[in-house]
């Protein structure tokens, strides 16, 4: 399966749009920026930067005080407003409840508060003399894996930090599980449905808004993950191009449709009643600010715009970044990466475990269920299979080879064979197949006038 490329050059035309603006507007922005600011000091922009999601300008004042003002970039993310919205409330509580070091936020606002016509914004603290982890411990620049060189002890450093990090933010509580939003009395609240960055994704790439109403919360992991496998299905159904042919048209029906029988299963009745815990989809080392590669002292932790309240067993999982590469994307689920994999997770949880101490609980607020440590939790969530179950909720465009399902199937047999009747792969294939005929027509003719034009031009 191909992203729908007719969607994708939609949303890079509005990119595109959106960066001409940006460059009319770039002699304006020190001027607005320094209107956030007591006493209107002028600044100027020292450089810009550009992520997946944001463009941003490094600005200094007159007296050497550094912000960074970040704008949500129109066509690579899909609604900007409410990711931004979510994003600002989440950098707030983390900041406030716990040592985890977020960028002080000075001042953001939406789209109609954004007197430039740059849409959302948010203006915060810039990180001085900071290097991303990613670009120090990635293989090389066309390698994003972790690189060999990596030492042991330059790994427990960086495990370390952020081992103390999941043990601040395991105290944090929520009543159900949803995103965060700053209420008018500037509380924090989880009153949002949850803004997962497989929604940003589908939606970007595949030109289905999944979700259906995104206010909604939920009260338990179950209706959570199947709101979660309903999207899948949503972007299978809907994307015109969600498959190659007839009996890729099969496979993908078939996994989809087995993989939501299996949801009951994975719902781990020892969590009932634990309550929602932060998690953030983009935590990576590429987020994470460090001060050197020899000290590796974590300055910043940034890019908080997919978290949100999560169910507690998500929280519990073994950690997805660890190797860079996604475990969806390992050859095999037990191969040379997964034993890589192992070998950090040793490391980590050993780090974690120094940190947790005697204590018979995860000290983990007022819950009164109180389950085995944080780092027995993830460890067992690689031998049950909830990891990759997990890998599942958070993955999107997943073929039905797939190395996470290929780990739930060697651990659950039974799953491949729970029945499907031929009648509906038939019927699916047979309209997905023309579908995908009526796409590539119409792709077709787009791109023959593309390129008439370009010829032109």
């Amino acid at each position: 399966m191909d992203w729908d490329e007719i969607a994708e050059r939609k949303h890079l035309v509005q990119c595109y749009g959106w960066a001409r603006l940006f460059v009319s507007r770039r002699s304006d922005i020190p001027g607005w920026v320094s209107s956030f600011r007591s006493g209107n000091l002028s600044s100027e922009i020292v450089e810009e930067f550009s992520g997946s999601f944001n463009r941003s300008c490094h600005i200094r004042f007159c007296d050497g005080v550094e912000w960074l003002a970040r704008f949500t970039m129109p066509g690579k993310v899909m609604d900007g407003d409410e990711k931004l919205r979510r994003e600002v409330a989440a950098m707030r509580l983390v900041r406030e409840k716990t040592s985890i070091p977020v960028p002080k936020v000075h001042s953001w606002g939406l789209s109609k508060e954004n007197r430039l016509g740059l849409g959302p914004f948010i203006i915060m603290d810039f990180v001085r003399g900071g290097k991303s982890l990613h670009h120090l411990w990635r293989q090389s620049p066309d390698e994003a894996v972790l690189s060999s060189n990596v030492s042991e002890a330059d790994l427990r450093t960086i495990y370390s930090q952020i081992a103390g990090f999941y043990l601040e933010l395991s105290k944090l509580e929520f009543p159900h599980v949803g995103s965060l939003c700053i209420r008018d009395d500037q509380s924090i609240h989880t009153d949002l449905g949850p803004l997962t960055l497989k929604m940003q994704e589908i939606e970007a790439h595949g030109g289905v808004k999944v979700g259906g109403n995104r206010s909604t919360t939920f009260p338990s992991a179950r209706d959570y993950f199947e709101y979660v496998a309903e999207q899948d299905l949503e972007q299978l159904y809907k994307q015109p191009n969600s498959v190659d042919n007839a009996n890729d048209a099969r496979a993908k029906y078939k996994f989809r449709h087995q993989f939501n029988t299996l949801i009951p299963r994975f719902v781990n009745e020892e969590y009932h009643g634990m309550s929602p815990r932060l998690l953030c989809d983009d935590f990576r080392y590429g987020n994470l600010i460090v001060n050197n590669a020899k000290d590796l002292k974590i300055l910043a932790v940034i890019d908080w715009e997919w978290a949100y309240a999560a169910p507690y067993q998500m929280f519990c999982s073994a950690p997805r970044w660890l190797l860079i590469t996604k475990p969806t994307e390992w050859p095999t689920p037990n191969g040379e990466e997964f034993e890589r994999y192992k070998a950090c997770l040793d490391l980590f949880l050993d780090e974690l475990q120094q940190q947790e101490g005697d204590s018979d609980n995860l000290a983990i607020g007022s819950d009164r269920q109180r389950p085995r440590k944080l780092s027995a939790q993830m460890r067992r969530s690689l031998t049950d299979g909830t990891f990759w179950f997990h890998e599942l909720m958070y993955d999107c465009f997943t073929n039905a080879e797939n190395t996470a399902w290929k780990a739930v199937c060697s651990l659950h047999p039974d799953f491949e064979s729970i029945p499907i009747a031929e009648e509906e792969l038939k019927g699916f294939a047979e309209r997905k197949t023309k579908e995908l005929e009526a796409y590539n027509a119409q792709w077709g003719t787009i791109k023959a006038a593309i390129k008439r034009h370009e010829m032109a031009s």
